[in-house]
């Protein structure tokens, strides 16, 4: 197996040989892949274990991406700084222009100056006029307000005149002139309104488009006033021959990274997206489920729902904990275990399970654990686990904690039993004992001690 490191391939550590076949009571029962090593500092980890153990052959393709996509997010970083320098440096802006006007290149330039503050000009002009117009309108209809009034309260024949007391003249031709008024009144009333809303609607309009316009005038050519504060002439622009070599260098550089990223990104596309992969992977992905299902369905737990708890290549982790999470690891560690040993051409090892009952588990999920070991055990190749026998007054009547009654319960005769301590004496697993030659532990500590 082998794995990546930065931009790399080396061979995976020997411990890796035993990640599968070795749960810790450490981290075996809390994280997936995590009992032995650190694997955190390798590239896709994740990925080249399962493809290992899952007979999937890598082409290592992803080297090659790597490297060129990490070129790319370099030169693309190198591009968007050379932009950002080039429009927020405003000696630079003010360099170009001084080239172009002594060049006699800044004609158009101005002329696109002088159009916009033409326009400005114009459309200012149009709202002052817009401004006074409805100003006018709203006097006019105060007037005419005033003037509805003052009809209405001065009816022919009932009302006096206000200047000499005599009553208003109150015959046909006085009625009918004092109807006309007020319809006159009310329909220039109603005219006037229309005016107003018109012209507050060209006015709203005109308002936005000035707004614009400054805005374009302020982006485009605000610093054309340091033109006027900077005494500019011909020596002037001489010193500013420097920013223009730099500006050179800038769009140089920018056509270099431009180029080559488009060049990558052909690279990148010729490589292809490895759909082959991940066609197999989906493949290993049904029958680790199908698998994971069953063993989950055994030992009683509820399978969690979403991709990202029942695909292989998605599972990280289980949202649950205490006993629950024990048993989802054991369901997940057995079942790929089993999928592993089919395949005759991996390397394997005894299936060592450190504490499996690490959690303070209840009678009922301990007895469902150890009926589900025994299962497995009937099927799989060699299965080493430890479990912590308990012989206090509590207990004396429960077999469940009894190794003796355990064995001859849920496992066949040719299980092996080894009590370290026989079961009375603390921390004694590496103290003298008969039981195991003595050649036999030199030779380990040779082993453990080569580097």
């Amino acid at each position: 197996m082998v794995l990546q490191k930065q931009s790399e391939l080396i061979g995976a550590p020997l411990e890796a040989a035993l990640l599968p076949y070795y749960i810790s009571q450490s981290a075996g029962w809390a994280y997936i892949r995590e009992s032995i090593g650190d694997y955190r500092f390798y590239k896709d980890f994740k990925f080249d274990y399962l493809d290992y153990y899952c007979g999937i052959k890598n082409d290592h393709k992803r080297i090659n991406r790597y490297n060129l996509e990490k070129e790319k997010k370099e030169l693309t970083f190198e591009l968007k700084q050379l932009d950002s320098y080039e429009v927020k440096n405003e000696e630079l802006k003010v360099s170009k222009l001084l080239d172009e006007r002594f060049k006699g290149k800044a004609e158009n330039y101005l002329e696109g100056y002088q159009s916009s503050n033409k326009n400005l000009s114009k459309k200012e002009d149009e709202h002052s006029k817009l401004c006074n117009k409805i100003s006018m309108l709203r006097g006019r209809k105060k007037v005419l307000s005033q003037v509805i009034t003052n009809i209405k309260k001065s009816k022919p024949q009932v009302d006096k005149c206000p200047t000499c007391n005599q009553n208003l003249p109150g015959d046909l031709k006085e009625f009918y002139k004092y109807s006309q008024d007020i319809n006159d009144a009310l329909k220039e009333k109603d005219r006037v309104k229309v005016d107003i809303k018109n012209n507050v609607s060209k006015l709203n309009s005109v308002e936005k488009l000035v707004t614009s316009l400054r805005t374009k005038i302020e982006d485009d050519y605000g610093f054309l006033r340091r033109f006027k504060t900077n005494n500019i002439t011909f020596d002037t622009w001489l010193d500013h021959n420097a920013n223009l070599r730099l500006l050179e260098n800038i769009s140089t550089k920018k056509a270099s990274c431009e180029k080559r990223i488009n060049g990558i990104n052909g690279e990148i596309k010729e490589l292809g997206n490895g759909a082959d992969i991940n066609s197999l992977r989906k493949d290993k992905e049904r029958k680790f489920l199908s698998i994971f299902k069953r063993k989950v369905l055994a030992l009683g737990v509820q399978l969690p729902e979403g991709t990202k708890y029942q695909e292989l290549y998605s599972l990280n982790s289980f949202p649950c904990q205490g006993v629950e999470l024990h048993q989802l690891l054991m369901a997940y560690n057995f079942s790929f275990y089993e999928m592993i040993m089919e395949d005759t051409n991996l390397h394997s090892f005894p299936f060592l399970l450190d504490a499996v009952f690490k959690e303070d588990i209840d009678t009922k999920s301990r007895s469902n654990i150890f009926k589900f070991l025994s299962q497995e055990t009937k099927s799989s190749g060699q299965v080493i686990f430890s479990v912590a026998e308990y012989k206090g007054d509590e207990t004396s009547s429960n077999p469940l904690f009894n190794i003796e009654t355990i064995k001859s319960k849920y496992f066949s005769s040719t299980t092996k039993l080894i009590c370290i301590g026989d079961s009375k004496t603390k921390r004694s697993f590496l103290s003298e004992t008969a039981l195991i030659d003595s050649a036999l532990i030199n030779d380990t500590m040779n082993l453990l001690e080569v580097v």
